[in-house]
């Protein structure tokens, strides 16, 4: 099957139970999707939901989250699409600083522009973050990308 087939949309209410699971089997947190799950993008292969992400979007800044791809699927570029959508979705609103804590997905980001960064650096909107407020752990990583207007 060819990555042309997987379709990548906005996510639904309907999806929550589904898009809670694939964070669960990622070892991804869960907390605050309720909250932020409009923001969500899901990736179909036919009527089976393969991937997410997410973000926490504010203002002038979004904090990217909940990027997984079930296993079955991964190797073909669905998350590198997700990310790319999500990124677009929201520098289409005038956001244009984005960050995100990962614990190991470091290399992954860095490939796509993201520069670690110091937590005190982190954008003040996003300091509410359920993320940020400890669903991700201290260990975590927290990387930064800007993009240009």
């Amino acid at each position: 099957m060819s990555d042309g087939e997987i379709a990548i949309s906005g996510a639904t209410a309907a999806d929550l139970p589904v898009i809670r699971q694939l964070l669960i089997a990622n070892n991804l947190p869960t907390s605050g999707i309720d909250d932020h799950w409009k923001t969500f993008i899901v990736a179909r292969d036919g009527d089976a939901i393969v991937g997410c992400g997410g973000a926490e979007a504010y203002k002038f800044a979004a904090l990217i989250r909940s990027v997984a791809v079930a296993a079955s699927h991964r190797g073909r570029g669905i998350g590198r699409r997700i990310v790319r959508q999500l990124l677009d979705r929201l520098a289409s609103r005038g956001i244009r600083e984005f960050y995100l804590l990962t614990t190991t997905a470091q290399p992954y980001f860095a490939k796509r522009g993201f520069k670690p960064i110091d937590r005190d650096e982190i954008h003040p909107q996003l300091l509410a973050s359920t993320e940020l407020q400890g669903a991700c752990p201290d260990t975590a990583v927290c990387m930064r990308l800007v993009m240009l207007a």
